[in-house]
């Protein structure tokens, strides 16, 4: 199993537009928070969902998600998002994204998670559709 975490996590800030009517992060929010901080780890590496396309010719969806929820996340929450490469194939990686805060009302720096997901993103040929090798280039950390 290959094991790599993302050098800094997305932080999140919970506003108005991520509650339902109970004052909760709404649990389809939880998709966008962590599509959002997939999109800054490609950007720690210089690279966005269109450069991937314009200049690589590679798709990386989701094809599979699941998600777990374990405390509500509330208004003015800071919501810390990691990525953890659980592993990593030709065509294909796990991902897991943990959504955590810290604990209120505690000196300490302790987080808990009040959200997951796992998510199965394929790498595909932008003209095929098909299946295609990830590159090695994507897993590599920014050496700027």
């Amino acid at each position: 199993m290959t094991t790599a975490h993302s050098q800094f996590p997305y932080i999140h800030r919970v506003c108005y537009s991520d509650t339902d009517a109970a004052g909760f992060v709404y649990h389809g929010r939880y998709l966008e928070i962590f599509e959002r901080s997939r999109a800054e780890w490609l950007a720690q590496r210089d690279l966005t969902p269109t450069k991937l396309i314009n200049e690589f010719g590679i798709l990386l969806p989701v094809r599979e998600l699941s998600m777990h929820f374990y405390k509500p996340g509330r208004l003015d929450d800071l919501l810390y998002i990691d990525q953890v490469i659980e592993h990593r194939g030709r065509t294909q990686v796990v991902v897991k994204q943990n959504a955590q805060r810290k604990i209120q009302g505690n000196d300490t720096k302790e987080m808990q998670v009040i959200a997951s997901a796992t998510l199965h993103i394929v790498c595909v040929d932008t003209s095929t559709l098909k299946p295609k090798a990830l590159p090695d280039w994507l897993f590599l950390a920014n050496e700027a």
